[in-house]
């Protein structure tokens, strides 16, 4: 993910007396660039409900909400934006009214669509695109590599608070609370983003530059259910695990590794949406999206699993 350039704006008396608490926790700066960003995110399952959200009531500029999937009886185990008056009716805009009375100072929009049918100038719309549901791999990268070229490709910058180091022996008393008072730094740092297709090429190797033992299960078990879409072009559930321990395999031989790392145990409880982990994954994702608008403290490296 790129650097955010988003001119920053000023607050006005009441947004900073509706956003106080959250500017005493991450500051003034971080606010008003955080209402300076504009952000897509494109599906409307649970998971894209959660992070539209937590992205509305942190005090985003704008949001815009894109889906071509209709509301069905299965969005209900998630999906708390829509009402049962709305199944049959397109996602994002039975979203809408929901998302934007959570924060009248956010402008909502939603829209019927396919976010890798976009063109460029669309995508020069957004600052932050945040892709919530289900793609094909090759569809994923499409849109990654877009959203790098608009964002010069590679790097972000953030300010990060770290504490600062006693001397060796400490300070005498007299001192000992003027330390107490001062005992952090902010500093400024720069990472550098990799694209989504390496992230997901990486395979096996030495320690540092691959693969390794300290590899979650869960990391390859991504790559199953991966191929599983771009294969059935639907998510897997329970019934479909001899399909999924087929894939195995296959994944296996491509991060040369042995399969017995991605344990057959992993496939008893396969499901789709839940209610609880699009809560927490959701609350995640929108915590890395806000790190990324605010330029403040570091985001996730590439992936988060959560088990």
């Amino acid at each position: 993910m790129g650097e955010v350039r988003a001119a920053v704006s000023e607050l006005s008396q009441e947004e900073a007396n509706i956003y106080d608490r959250q500017i005493r926790l991450w500051g003034l700066e971080s606010q008003k660039r955080l209402r300076s960003v504009r952000v897509l995110v494109a599906g409307l399952n649970g998971l894209g409900a959660e992070v539209a959200k937590n992205l509305v009531l942190a005090g985003i500029k704008s949001i815009t909400l894109l889906d071509n999937h209709n509301v069905t009886n299965d969005d209900f185990a998630a999906q708390f934006m829509v009402d049962r008056k709305d199944v049959g009716k397109n996602r994002a805009h039975s979203s809408k009214a929901y998302t934007k009375n959570l924060n009248p100072m956010v402008e909502v929009e939603s829209e019927d669509g396919e976010l890798v049918n976009k063109d460029d100038d669309y995508f020069r719309k957004f600052d932050i695109v945040c892709c919530a549901e289900s793609l094909p791999t090759e569809d994923l990268i499409k849109v990654n590599t877009r959203c790098r070229y608009f964002s010069d490709l590679i790097q972000h910058a953030y300010t990060q608070e770290v504490p600062k180091l006693a001397k060796a022996g400490g300070p005498g008393p007299a001192k000992k609370r003027k330390m107490e008072d001062d005992m952090s730094a902010v500093i400024q740092k720069v990472m550098t983003c990799v694209p989504l297709s390496r992230a997901l090429q990486v395979k096996a190797g030495k320690a540092s530059t691959g693969l390794d033992r300290k590899t979650s299960p869960l990391f390859f078990l991504l790559h199953v259910l991966l191929r599983f879409y771009d294969k059935h072009r639907v998510d897997p559930c329970e019934s479909e695990k001899e399909k999924l321990l087929e894939l195995r395999g296959e994944v296996a031989a491509d991060l040369a590794i042995d399969k017995e790392r991605i344990p057959e145990s992993l496939f008893n409880t396969i499901s789709k949406e839940m209610c609880a982990t699009s809560a927490v994954v959701g609350g995640v994702l929108a915590q890395d999206i806000i790190k990324v608008a605010s330029c403040k403290d570091p985001p996730l490296k590439n992936f988060f699993l959560f088990d």
